[in-house]
This record gives C-alpha cells, sequence and structure tokens, in this order.
C-alpha cells in the first residue's frame, strides 16, 4: 500500500477510532463514576475521543503525510465528522433527559415572565408524563388495558427497545440512568 493510500485510510478511520475512545472510555467512565453525572462524564470521554483523532493524525504522520497535511485534514474533516458523531453519541446516552430539559427551555423561552411552578408540574411531573405516554400507547393499540393492567398487544417496538437497553446496558453497564 502507498504511503497516500496508507494516510487517507488513516483519515477515513480516525472519526471512528475517536467515537471508539469515547464511547469505550465512557463505558469505563460510568462504571467507575455511577453516581457521577452522565453529561460530565460525557465531557471527559469526548477529550478521551479527541486523544483518539490526535492519534490517529500522528499516525498519518508517521505514515509519510506532511504535518501541516495532517493538521489541516484533522482540522477541516476528520474534526467535524468526529463532532458530528460525537454529538450523535451523546444524545443517544442523554436521550431520557434531553426532550423534556428542551420542551421546558423553549416553553421558557417563549414566556418571558416565567411559568408558575404549578403549570409545570401540571405538565411535567411523572404521574402526568405516565398518564400521557400510556393514553398515546392504548390509543396506537400498542398497549390493552382491561381495568387493572397493562398489557402488550403490538409488540413492533419491542426489537427497537432491546437494542437501546442493551446498548445502554454496554454503555452505562445498567439498563438506564436512572437505575443503581
Amino acid at each position: 500500500m502507498s504511503a497516500n493510500t496508507t494516510t487517507q485510510v488513516l483519515h477515513l478511520l480516525a472519526p471512528l477510532v475517536a467515537l471508539a475512545a469515547m464511547a469505550a472510555s465512557h463505558a469505563v467512565l460510568c462504571r467507575l463514576r455511577p453516581d457521577a453525572a452522565i453529561l460530565n462524564l460525557l465531557v471527559v470521554a469526548g477529550f478521551a475521543g479527541l486523544g483518539g483523532l490526535f492519534a490517529m493524525e500522528l499516525l498519518a504522520r508517521f505514515a509519510g503525510q506532511p504535518l501541516g497535511g495532517a493538521l489541516v485534514t484533522m482540522m477541516l474533516v476528520d474534526g467535524p465528522i468526529y463532532a458530528c458523531l460525537a454529538y450523535g453519541y451523546a444524545n443517544f446516552v442523554n436521550l431520557g433527559h434531553a426532550s423534556v430539559r428542551i420542551r421546558i427551555y423553549r416553553e421558557l423561552l417563549d414566556s418571558p415572565d416565567g411559568i408558575p411552578i404549578s403549570k409545570l408540574q401540571g405538565r411535567y411531573d411523572e404521574a402526568g408524563m405516565l398518564s400521557a405516554r400510556l393514553r398515546r400507547m392504548l390509543d396506537a393499540e400498542d398497549l390493552a388495558f382491561d381495568g387493572v393492567a397493562y398489557r402488550l398487544k403490538k409488540t413492533r417496538l419491542l426489537a427497537i427497545s432491546k437494542v437501546v437497553f442493551g446498548l445502554k446496558k454496554a454503555v452505562l453497564g445498567r439498563q438506564s440512568e436512572f437505575t443503581p
């Protein structure tokens, strides 16, 4: 393989190696510090991913790419690709928290005089959110309710839930950021 081909392959793999470094370090950090804030651990893992990106750029340099070319490629191509992949990973991990927070931020932005706590509690309390989700699942005929208990009616989302919980367990060491 020529030096040019080798450096091209290294640059192709660099964002993926960086993402793998981020995910692996995040999984290790979650196991070492299960009580730490997930977001803080994601930031540290993101820097570990940057370390993986720099390591790949060094390999490209040693494979024959001039230093200036390796740095330009990293800043203009590999870095932004890694940033996009890291953003996607962070959103996957933080999915449960982010959607409610974003809605609350949006509502507060649209209400410059503020929103009374009672209104926020009425809309976002756990019981209300559970009721709304169960209603949507009943309306979609994913669940059945016999007056006493809910039961699965359709299993169309079961495969997706198994994948999501499997990935979360692989990363966090548990099925959810909410369970110890």
